[in-house]
Formats: C-alpha cells, sequence, structure tokens
C-alpha cells in the first residue's frame, strides 16, 4: 500500500448500518457479491462445539436470511448435525477478499422446520437431490465406486418419478444473538463494528482492528 495514501478518503460501509435490521447489512453485502458473480457469495464456514467440547468447523452456503436468523441445509446425521444436537451453540465467517469484507455471526441452531426443507430440497437440481440419498455423510467410505453404485441405484429407483426428500436430510436456521462486520482498510486501521443482543434491544460497539 503506498505510504502517502489519504486514510481519511476511505468512506465508512456503516453509515447506514441500523441496530434494529442487524442482518440486513449481510444480506446487502451478499447480493452486492452475486451482482458482481464472485464465486459462492454466500459461503460461510460453520464452527460447531461437540458435547465433548471438541471444535468442528467446515464449509457450507448460507441459503436463508431474514431480520433475526440464517440458515443452512445438511444430512442430519452428519457430524455438524450432531454437534448441534448436542450443544445447539455455532459461530460462522462469511469473508470476500475481492471486496475485503468479513462477517462473523453467533447464535443458536434449530432443526428448520419441514416445509422450507420441502421447498429448497425440490428446488434443487435433480442430480442433487439422488446424491442427497447416496451420500450417508460423514461416515466412512470403501471407495468412490462405491459411492458412484449408489448414486446410480438410486437415480435407477427414481427415473420415472419425482425425488422424495430424504426423511434424514434437513437444514437448521441459526437465531442470530452477535454480529461482527469487519471492512479492511489501508495500514490494517480496518473498521469492525459489533451488534449484540441485549433482551429487546441491539447494542452497537465499535472495536479495534
Amino acid at each position: 500500500m503506498p505510504s502517502d495514501v489519504d486514510i481519511d478518503e476511505y468512506e465508512s460501509p456503516f453509515t447506514a448500518l441500523n441496530p434494529e435490521r442487524p442482518l440486513q447489512l449481510l444480506a446487502d453485502w451478499v447480493q452486492e457479491a452475486k451482482d458482481l458473480g464472485l464465486a459462492e457469495p454466500d459461503a460461510m464456514n460453520l464452527a460447531t462445539v461437540d458435547a465433548e467440547g471438541n471444535p468442528h468447523n467446515r464449509m457450507v452456503l448460507m441459503r436463508h436470511i431474514n431480520e433475526r436468523e440464517i440458515g443452512f441445509f445438511t444430512n442430519l446425521e452428519s457430524r455438524k448435525a450432531s454437534d448441534i444436537f448436542a450443544t445447539q451453540r455455532t459461530s460462522s465467517t462469511l469473508w470476500w477478499p475481492q471486496l475485503g469484507r468479513q462477517v462473523r455471526v453467533e447464535g443458536t441452531a434449530v432443526e428448520m422446520p419441514r416445509d422450507m426443507v420441502e421447498a429448497y430440497y425440490q428446488s434443487r437440481p435433480r442430480k442433487s437431490q439422488i446424491a442427497a440419498w447416496a451420500s450417508k455423510q460423514s461416515t466412512a467410505l470403501a471407495s468412490m465406486d462405491r459411492l458412484h453404485q449408489d448414486f446410480r441405484r438410486y437415480e435407477e429407483q427414481y427415473s420415472d418419478q419425482t425425488v422424495p426428500t430424504p426423511t434424514f436430510w434437513g437444514g437448521f436456521t441459526v437465531l442470530v444473538d452477535k454480529i461482527e462486520y469487519w471492512y479492511g482498510k489501508p495500514f490494517r486501521l480496518h473498521e469492525r463494528i459489533v451488534l449484540t443482543k441485549e433482551k429487546e434491544d441491539w447494542s452497537t460497539t465499535r472495536i479495534y482492528p
């Protein structure tokens, strides 16, 4: 970064941040990333903790957002689902390096209503629906040939009908109680704003980068 950059020339992205709609800026940033054609604009790193206190994290796609919650879909017999059923707490991070933006979200996860699951599952490409049946997610797999065989078996089984939603496939919504917005600036003078749920209101705190 050139040494003569005027740090005061950089406009804050948080001027329109509304604590009464804490997730609106996240939705706006995801949409902007989509409009720019960025790859996987709603990809997020999801961290969970199991019953013994061991942390796990992986990438998922945020496929649901409203004013209080975010959501994602998964196999309900997966490790992430097992962790959530045990402890409920999650932390997620979305990052768009091309835009110099990051968002961290914390909250309590619960199983998603089946009507939401059904609607999303039926909107998926058919082969993705078949793959959900074929994958015993997070369990040991003898070989990729076995997975391909299972895929072809279910493809044949449902060849002349709508692929039903597996009972073991679903989703989780995360009721958000803390969200941090991070905006990158020169010389590591980044902007960080934390919104925290406190009873019926949200507090806003600016923190050092």
